[in-house]
């Protein structure tokens, strides 16, 4: 006997039809998602070169704020582009079902499936799948709450930018206004903590252990509305990410909290990825018979030494870099960016007489302190050359220029070597720091 017709079936959908209690967004869900995605992939690399290059050439004070203000809008873009792919597949497995069951109206036939299964695997895989108008409706319900969470978690973000920018911005009227070098980062954090943090740390504590029990219209109330009216008008607003005030108010604040923490948790390990992987030499592979794959090991050839296989990498410390591993003409030309939170530094501790400078020879007397600290040698000679300012075409980073003669080199293997800033006086290449290491050929 056949099953009857669900669509005749009182209280049940019509599998013709959307069912009734569909999401009512579904289709500027798609929409958002599709039109976006493609788009924001685009975004992490721009991010990347923007920053990078911002926090690169920055003074020493900033450059640990930029890399934080990178870090939270990494941390966004990858959320909210990790959300709308699982928006799209999720969305995507609920179009599946509605069409299927419009296809199938008569929902899964578990009897036809009884020369396959036996009769109580068919009732515990029943019971466990449920009826189609309940998948639907779970799937409907569960690409919805991916959206909207993922929005939020990204939302998250935009305080900690917003406190980032407060804090560098600090540091530059700091420094403006004549400050000293150097500790302006400590200053200015301690300021932000200080002025915004503890006090709205002490006020939330004090709410939750008095403010129950503070009379209405009594001065310690009048405190507490006062304080909260500052915060929240300054954005310390629980209703300013309402995605996720909605969630856990129906969830419960204990799913929120892993499901937040193992987020931050994968982004943050992407981001990590990103930011060090080319240093410490992670990558995927067993390569137990070549050497290790990051900078500064002997016997490595890295992209990110030579212009023409660099490509369009973005690259967190720019190394040094010649044109290509084969060199053609009378000069090696080597282009090493100037990081303004190491080589600066290397200057105050090296050279601080050269740094303050501001005769006519002073701009010399820079440029050869800088030589002396990257002490340039090729197979283990030193390169007495003078170095000049120069800017990277490609990026805009603004470095030092050394062009070596390399004609009297014999055809073959040699090895450029480069330090890195360090505030150790020592002339030679010793075990405590080792230097950039780029082969080439004549």
């Amino acid at each position: 006997m056949d099953q009857p017709d669900a669509a005749a079936t009182p209280g049940t959908d019509d599998p013709l039809q959307l069912p009734k209690r569909t999401t009512p967004t579904w289709d500027m869900e798609l929409l958002i998602s599709g039109a976006t995605v493609f788009g924001l992939l685009q975004l992490p690399a721009l991010t990347d070169r923007f920053m990078f290059n911002m926090s690169n050439g920055s003074a020493m004070e900033l450059g640990g704020l930029v890399m934080a203000l990178w870090v939270y809008a990494k941390f966004a873009l990858l959320t909210l582009i990790g959300t709308f792919i699982a928006h799209l597949a999720l969305r995507g497995h609920w179009v599946a079902l509605v069409g299927l069951n419009s296809v199938y109206p008569g929902g899964i036939r578990w009897e036809n499936m009884a020369k396959r299964m036996g009769p109580h695997y068919i009732e515990a895989s029943r019971d466990k799948c449920g009826e189609m108008s309940e998948l639907i409706e779970q799937a409907d319900n569960r690409a919805s709450r991916v959206f909207g969470v993922g929005f939020g978690l990204a939302v998250v973000m935009l305080m900690p930018m917003v406190i980032v920018t407060l804090g560098a911005a600090l540091i530059w009227i700091f420094l403006a206004l004549g400050g000293p070098r150097g500790n302006a980062t400590f200053y200015a954090v301690v300021a932000v903590f200080l002025l915004l943090f503890l006090p709205f740390g002490a006020l939330v504590a004090w709410d939750r252990r008095r403010g129950a029990r503070a009379p209405a219209g009594s001065r310690e109330a009048r405190w507490l509305q006062r304080g909260f009216r500052f915060y929240v008008a300054l954005g310390f607003n629980r209703g300013n990410n309402p995605l996720l005030m909605l969630f856990v108010s129906n969830e419960g604040g204990r799913l929120t909290g892993w499901l937040v923490g193992i987020t931050m948790a994968l982004m943050m390990a992407v981001v990590s990825y990103q930011a060090f992987a080319a240093r410490v030499g992670w990558g995927f592979g067993d390569y137990p018979g070549l050497p290790d794959d990051r900078v500064m090991t002997p016997n490595t050839l890295l992209p990110m030494h030579y212009a023409s296989q660099r490509g369009d990498a973005v690259i967190l410390v720019p190394p040094p870099y010649i044109p290509d591993p084969l060199v053609r003409g009378p000069y090696l030309r080597v282009f090493i960016p100037y990081l303004p939170s190491r080589h600066t530094l290397g200057m105050q501790r090296r050279c601080p007489d050269a740094l303050a400078r501001d005769d006519a020879g002073g701009d010399r007397a820079r440029l050869d302190c800088l030589a002396r600290i990257l002490d340039l040698r090729i197979d283990g000679q030193p390169a007495a050359v003078p170095l000049d300012a120069a800017e990277d075409p490609q990026t805009g980073q603004r470095g030092l220029l050394a062009m070596i003669p390399v004609s009297g080199l014999a055809a073959g293997r040699h090895e450029l070597t480069v330090m890195p800033p360090t505030g150790k006086e020592r002339a030679p290449v010793d075990a405590d720091t080792k230097p950039y290491r780029i082969p080439f050929w004549r």
